[in-house]
């Protein structure tokens, strides 16, 4: 009888101090974002290699505080994929266009699109070291400078001669030859990207304030490793700034 007794005290006592700040924050579905609770989330998400929970107060404010040590090797593999992945998006796009443009110059119609582009392979180059010149000079590689940096021998405008518009077929060839054969290190200078090297640590910390009602918010304040935030945060806020939710969203992709 003592021991039942006991044991309901303890409970009464337990129910008294209320539920463990961690365990709501995990629990807690934010309206949000209704797909799954907070530590579904983020301990089922493959960007950590650990996830640290934490209480903490501030002011009187109950908060728990959520540490993901990044998963770096993953991180730059997926960083590449992406890259790759965009990349082959961004050349088929501008390769379309380029075959499209020369196709409205080229009259005889002998070839059809992949039939200049594979004539164009054979007889031009992208130039290594003007693309270097070029980037070391501006920084990046504008639109004027695509076919430019592109050499071709003399047999493709012999090729063309007859060819009113030769010089605009030529033009708009060069740019394909220079889309096809961009690699994933010139596309990033392309658009000023400056090669990274990344931390071997890197951390996301989010902070979630226990409301008295037992609902929970997402604090405004957040810190991610400048150094790879850039790669790991899509920011969505109008301003350009990152802020917490910015950083939360990424844990409830799926892929």
């Amino acid at each position: 009888m003592k021991y039942v007794l006991s044991v309901a005290l303890a409970a009464l006592f337990l129910a008294g101090c209320g539920e463990d700040e961690v365990e709501l924050v995990k629990n807690y579905t934010l309206p949000d974002f209704k797909s799954m609770s907070i530590g579904t989330a983020i301990e089922g998400s493959k960007i950590c290699k650990s996830v640290t929970w934490s209480k903490e107060e501030n002011g009187g404010l109950k908060m728990v505080k959520m540490v993901c040590d990044v998963d770096m090797e993953r991180m730059k593999a997926k960083i590449v994929q992406d890259k790759t992945e965009s990349l082959k998006s961004y050349k088929q796009r501008a390769l379309d266009t380029s075959l499209n443009n020369a196709m409205i110059y080229y009259k005889s119609k002998v070839y059809d699109e992949q039939g200049l582009l594979k004539l164009a392979k054979e007889h031009c180059k992208l130039n290594e070291v003007k693309f270097q010149e070029t980037f070391k000079t501006k920084g990046k590689i504008e639109f004027d400078d695509e076919d430019k940096i592109v050499d071709c021998d003399d047999k493709l405008k012999v090729e063309f001669q007859k060819e009113y518009s030769v010089d605009y077929i030529i033009e708009y060839l060069k740019r394909a030859v220079y889309y096809s054969q961009l690699t994933v290190e010139q596309y990033d200078a392309v658009f000023g990207r400056k090669k990274v090297e990344y931390p071997s640590k890197a951390v996301i910390e989010l902070n979630f304030i226990v409301n008295a009602d037992k609902s929970i918010s997402l604090s405004d304040k957040f810190m991610v490793t400048e150094d790879v935030a850039d790669d790991i945060i899509k920011t969505s806020s109008f301003t350009g700034k990152r802020v917490a939710e910015d950083a939360l969203v990424i844990f409830y992709e799926r892929k």
